[in-house]
Parts: C-alpha cells; sequence; structure tokens
C-alpha cells in the first residue's frame, strides 16, 4: 500500500508539472526559493496524495457496498481515516481554490445532524454525486460518511447497514473523489494552475503582487488553522459540555485530526513532507532572528504534545480531561499570537521583494 501511493504520489507530480525535489537546502534562503518549495514540495504533494487517498477511499466503499462484509467495513474505515489524515494535513495551507471555490466547505462541513441524516436517507430516492451536490453542504463529504461507516454510537455493524445507506456512502465517496479532484486540478499547471500565481508572486502573479504576499498568504494559513483548531474545533463542544459539536463524533477522529491540522502547519513552516526538506520559512527567519525561529519550533512541538496528551476521545475529554483540553488550547494560542505578533511582522519588515 505505502509503495502504491508514493507510485501515486509521483504519478501526480508529473501531471502537476513541477520540478524535481532535491533533498537538501542552504542554510541562506530566499523569498522566491521558499515559496517555490512550499508550491513543490508541500502543496503540490500533499494534494497529489489527497487524491490517491481519495480514489481508495472511493474503492472501499463500493467494495463494501457490493460485498459486505466485517474485513470491508473494516477496510472502508480504514481508508476514510486515511484520507482524512491527508485532508487534515491538507488544512495547514488553506490558500486559494481551497477556500475560493468552496472545495474545503463541500466536503469538510461539521457538525453533522444524525438526525437531518437519518430522514435524508429515509426519504430520498435518488442517491448520486450529482444529486449530493445539489444538496446542502451538511448532508455532503467526510461527515455524512463517518456516520454510515461507524454509526452514532460508533459502533455500527455491517448488517445494520441498509440499502439505502449503502447507495448513499456510494454517492457520498464519488462525492468526495471528485471535489478532491477538483482541489487537486485547480492547482495543476494542466488545470486551473494556481501554483503559477504562487510561484510568479513579485514577477506577474495577479493574487500576489509581491513575494512578501504570497509569504504573508502562507503565514496567515498557519494561523487560521490555529485559530480554527483552539478556538473552534475544541472550544465550542468544550465550553458548551456538548459532545455533539465535536468535528469527527462518530470515529471519535476528532484529537486525531487536530493532531494533523497542527503537523500539517507545522511541515508548512519547516518545509518539511515525505522525507523532503526544502528552503523554509523557518530558515528565512533563522536567518534574521534564531531566537523567534526557535520558539516557534518549541511552540509548535508542544501545541502537537499538548493534543498527544487527550489520552481520550474528544467526546469523552470535554467531561474527563478539561485540564488537558485547556492546556492544550493555551499552546495552540501561544503558537497563533507568536505567528501573528511575531512572524507575520517580520515578513512586513524584511521581506522587501
Amino acid at each position: 500500500m505505502k509503495t502504491q501511493l508514493l507510485a501515486g504520489v509521483a504519478s501526480c507530480l508529473i501531471l502537476y508539472g513541477c520540478h524535481k525535489p532535491t533533498t537538501t537546502t542552504t542554510t541562506e534562503v530566499t523569498s522566491n526559493e521558499v515559496i517555490s518549495d512550499f508550491v513543490n514540495k508541500i502543496a503540490l504533494p500533499q494534494y497529489c496524495e489527497l487524491q490517491t487517498r481519495a480514489t481508495a477511499l472511493h474503492a472501499a466503499v463500493v467494495a463494501l457496498n457490493t460485498a459486505s462484509s466485517n474485513t470491508s467495513l473494516v477496510a472502508a474505515r480504514g481508508a476514510w481515516q486515511d484520507v482524512r489524515a491527508c485532508w487534515e494535513r491538507c488544512e495547514g495551507f488553506l490558500i486559494g481554490p481551497v477556500e475560493d471555490d468552496n472545495y474545503d466547505p463541500n466536503m469538510d462541513t461539521w457538525p453533522v445532524d444524525y438526525l437531518q441524516l437519518d430522514s435524508f436517507t429515509a426519504y430520498n430516492t435518488s442517491f448520486s454525486a450529482a444529486a449530493l451536490q445539489a444538496q446542502s453542504q451538511s448532508l455532503r463529504g467526510f461527515h455524512p460518511l463517518e456516520f454510515i461507516l461507524w454509526g452514532r454510537s460508533g459502533n455500527v455493524t455491517v448488517d445494520s447497514i441498509f440499502a439505502k445507506q449503502k447507495q448513499y456512502m456510494v454517492a457520498l465517496s464519488e462525492d468526495i473523489l471528485q471535489t478532491v479532484s477538483g482541489l487537486s486540478s485547480s492547482w495543476a499547471a494542466t488545470g486551473g494552475n494556481f501554483q503559477a500565481q504562487m510561484l510568479t508572486a513579485g514577477s506577474g502573479s495577479t493574487r500576489f503582487v509581491t513575494r512578501k504576499d504570497a509569504l504573508l498568504a502562507i503565514v496567515a494559513g498557519m494561523s487560521d488553522i490555529c485559530d480554527e483548531v483552539g478556538s473552534g474545533k475544541i472550544y465550542d463542544p468544550y465550553n458548551e459540555y456538548d459532545s455533539t459539536k465535536t468535528e469527527s463524533p462518530f470515529s471519535h477522529n476528532s484529537i486525531t485530526d487536530f493532531i494533523n491540522n497542527i503537523t500539517g502547519a507545522q511541515s508548512v513552516y519547516l518545509c518539511s513532507a515525505y522525507g523532503q526538506k526544502g528552503a523554509s520559512i523557518s530558515a528565512l527567519i533563522a536567518a534574521k532572528n534564531l531566537a523567534l525561529d526557535n520558539k516557534l519550533k518549541q511552540q509548535f512541538t508542544a501545541a502537537i504534545n499538548s493534543l498527544g496528551n487527550v489520552s481520550v476521545s474528544l467526546e469523552t475529554a470535554i467531561y474527563t480531561q478539561r485540564t488537558q483540553l485547556q492546556n492544550a488550547m493555551q499552546a495552540i494560542s501561544d503558537l497563533q499570537a507568536t505567528l501573528d505578533g511575531s512572524a507575520k511582522p517580520f515578513i512586513q519588515t524584511y521581506i522587501t521583494d
């Protein structure tokens, strides 16, 4: 499976037309190198992986529909978790088409109302990706599929998934794949070519008039996911003692989602993924303010570790591990404050091209 995934990523990179990645970078980096390596070593490979995993998810759901068994249910759940992990890392750089064209809410609107899902499944007569795309976003994407695969209590059996739910889950997985494929194409040189808007920042880009603009957008993406995780995804259910407001309540995957969110932002900061390292914002900052770079690295690690200290599902932790959740929210808030209060001003001050 790992070999197939890497092969899929490699084939995507050929389609994107990006440069062959290198494994080393010098300490002194330029803003142009940082933007180029962000595109070619972070954004494009991760969207390639997302498409590969979404394809595997659709295949696993189709297999569950045609040959229902405990084995095929476990496989479909695993495929959902795999694509989910990749998507959550991609949320570390919500830049461009993913937000401009509603790719994010079309496949990741939450929380979901399980009563609405039950009603839609019971009374709807047409299940296809096209039919779902005419529905509200709450009836599309990862979380309705999560509800079918796990059930309200997280312990659904293969025999309890009825025929209409199977039709719905196949349409959901196809819709997810189409959404992911559209997102990938929006960056590809042969598609919407958003990569060109990044790569030509400061030299012809209509989106990023200067390289400073592009770098500020990247830093803003890291800050935004910190805000979303700490001030929304954790705080809302924590503050209201309401487990129905968690992001992935049926699979109890929420804490893993959050770790992948912050890990994705960390990968952007370090320009490190898939065993590759490139010219990074970290190196750009370290060249002039090593203390700030060290602080950010430490805060990324602290935020990820604090989430790892939550040893039960978020649905349980909001009642039984509130101190751990408080610590996680504080660590994430500290990271966001440094990104906003120090990293952004650094870019404003030192990037002049």
